[in-house]
C-alpha cells in the first residue's frame, strides 16, 4: 500500500472536524416518489416546516445566528443527504438557517410519509439514525477543534478533508470564500488572512489560486491535521 503523503489520499477517520456531509442517505432515493419535489435558487434560504428534507442535488450551508446578529457556519451538506431532522423531530424555535450555496433540488417527506417508510422500509430508518449519529460525531469534532486547536490546526484539518487524490505537489480544493472559511473555522477573516500569509512566508502553503491551495511541506501539514 502506497504512502498517502505522496498520493494525496490522506484520510484520518478520527478527524471529522469541518467535513462536508455527502451521500449519507443515498438509499432514500428509492422512496422519493413519497416526497414532494421542490427547487431553491442559489442564495435562497430553505423554509423549514414539519417535513424531513432530502437534498437530491446541490449544496446547502447551515448557519447559526446569535441574538446580536453574529453568525457561525456549522457545516455544509451536499447531495444525497437528509437534513432538517432537528426541527422535524423537535419543533422548537431555533437559530439555524439552511442556505442554498448552489441551485438545489430538495424533496420533502411528510410525517405521514415517514410513518409509511418506517413500516415498509425499516432499513431506511436505520440509515437515518446512523446519519444522525455521524452528524453528532462531526459536530463534536468540530466543537472540540474550535475549543482546543489554534487557527492553523483547524485550517489543516479543513484542508485534509479536501485533498486532491494523486496530486503532486499536494493540493487541496477549498471550495468556499475566505469569509465563509473564516466563519467555519471560528475566526475573523483578518486573523485567517494573517495565518495564511505567515504560512506562505514560512513555506508550509503556496498561495491560494483559483480556489485551491498547494501544501509544500506535507509531513508538517499532516502533523497539524492530526492534532
Amino acid at each position: 500500500m502506497g504512502d498517502p503523503m505522496h498520493k494525496g489520499e490522506y484520510q484520518d477517520r478520527r478527524n471529522l472536524a469541518f467535513r462536508d456531509i455527502k451521500d449519507m442517505n443515498a438509499p432514500w432515493r428509492s422512496v422519493l416518489a413519497l416526497a414532494r419535489q421542490g427547487r431553491c435558487a442559489k442564495g435562497e434560504d430553505v423554509r423549514l416546516g414539519r417535513d424531513l428534507l432530502f437534498l437530491e442535488r446541490g449544496k446547502v450551508r447551515l448557519t447559526h445566528y446569535s441574538k446580536e446578529g453574529m453568525e457561525k457556519t456549522l457545516w455544509y451538506i451536499r447531495e444525497g443527504c437528509i437534513f432538517g431532522e432537528t426541527p422535524f423531530f423537535d419543533p422548537m424555535p431555533g437559530e439555524g438557517v439552511f442556505t442554498c450555496m448552489t441551485d438545489c433540488v430538495i424533496y420533502a417527506f411528510s410525517a405521514q410519509a415517514l410513518d409509511r417508510i418506517g413500516k415498509e422500509r425499516p432499513d431506511l430508518l436505520r440509515n437515518l439514525f446512523q446519519s444522525m449519529a455521524r452528524k453528532l460525531r462531526v459536530m463534536s469534532c468540530h466543537a472540540s477543534s474550535l475549543y482546543l486547536d489554534d487557527v492553523l490546526a483547524r485550517l489543516c484539518k479543513f484542508l485534509s478533508q479536501r485533498l486532491v487524490p494523486d496530486s503532486s505537489p499536494l493540493v487541496a480544493k477549498i471550495g468556499i470564500s475566505r469569509q465563509e472559511l473564516a466563519s467555519l473555522l471560528g475566526t475573523h477573516r483578518i486573523s485567517l488572512y494573517r495565518v495564511l500569509r505567515l504560512q506562505e512566508e514560512r513555506g508550509l502553503f503556496g498561495p491560494i489560486t483559483r480556489g485551491t491551495m498547494t501544501i509544500l511541506r506535507p509531513h508538517e501539514f499532516y502533523k497539524l491535521a492530526e492534532k
